[in-house]
């Protein structure tokens, strides 16, 4: 029992004088002595005071030597403290792993996403002219790769559409809607392409914000009008800017919420702009 004991309390003084410890504290960094013990960037340590309880959790940014540095994420860490290693070693630093499931593991995605689209569209005539404005929704499948750790591509292709419809002033004459105060509308539907160039101009752990720009090709599939001359609605482009956040739930999956202004090029008869709310599902691959 004796030699149970002194073999019991041997190997206690043996761990704590190889135990690491904290050296200095600053501005939220910890200078660590490894005292021999190995550490990788990533690994945690709780710092422990002299009676033995815990104070606080640092984590180690760098290792250089047989000295570490740490950021202290948790609580109080005091130099003089012991450290006593939590939860084994992790393959990165929490910044890195976010890093990386905001951007390395989002390198390419694909996912769906659907919208609804806040409308305006000014016709005009040999007269005078008239504005209708109108609401609509929109569905599309999406693909975005990253070009490096900032620039990315986006294309959306779906179904979007663009409804309309105002009264007639009694200047205007064009279409069917021949009754002053009468409405006249505009009820189109097109097979869409979007070709975005997005820049993520900031990063958090779990989001990234980002600006862009691009064009839409549209291809109309249904047109219904009594004011416009539908026979020559066939194809249209617009001019895309784009604002958007990626709201990673894991390093698989993520939430796209974005929004764009369409600017559909002035013609003869009419221009338009479209403000479109979309948010949709995302898969990394």
């Amino acid at each position: 029992m004796k030699t149970l004991a002194t073999t019991l309390i041997l190997l206690c003084l043996s761990l704590t004088a190889n135990a690491a410890k904290i050296l200095k504290v600053s501005g939220g960094k910890a200078l660590i002595d490894l005292e021999g013990d190995t550490a990788l960037v990533g690994d945690q340590f709780f710092s422990i005071d002299s009676s033995g309880k815990k104070r606080g959790l640092i984590q180690v940014s760098k290792v250089q030597g047989g000295r570490a540095i740490a950021t202290v994420s948790k609580g109080a860490a005091v130099a003089g403290q012991s450290l006593q290693r939590f939860q084994g070693r992790m393959s990165a630093a929490p910044n890195e792993v976010n890093s990386r499931a905001s951007s390395s593991s989002g390198k390419r995605a694909w996912g769906v996403i659907a919208g609804m689209a806040n409308s305006s569209m000014d016709v005009k005539s040999s007269t005078s002219g008239m504005t209708m404005t109108g609401t609509s929704f929109n569905v599309n499948g999406f693909y975005q790769t990253y070009l490096d750790k900032n620039i990315s591509v986006k294309a959306l292709v779906g179904y979007e559409s663009l409804n309309v419809s105002g009264s007639k002033p009694s200047s205007f004459s064009g279409g069917t809607c021949n009754t002053a105060g009468a409405t006249c509308s505009a009820e189109l539907g097109y097979l869409g392409f979007n070709a975005l160039i997005r820049y993520t101009a900031f990063r958090t752990s779990s989001m990234d914000f980002t600006v862009g720009g691009g064009l839409g090709f549209l291809f109309a599939m249904q047109k219904s009008s009594n004011v416009l001359d539908t026979s020559k609605i066939s194809t249209n482009q617009t001019v895309v800017g784009s604002l958007g956040v990626d709201w990673h739930l894991d390093k698989r999956t993520f939430v796209p919420i974005q929004f764009d202004y369409a600017m559909f090029p002035d013609n003869n008869t009419s221009s338009a702009t479209q403000m479109i709310l979309r948010a949709g599902y995302g898969w990394n691959f």
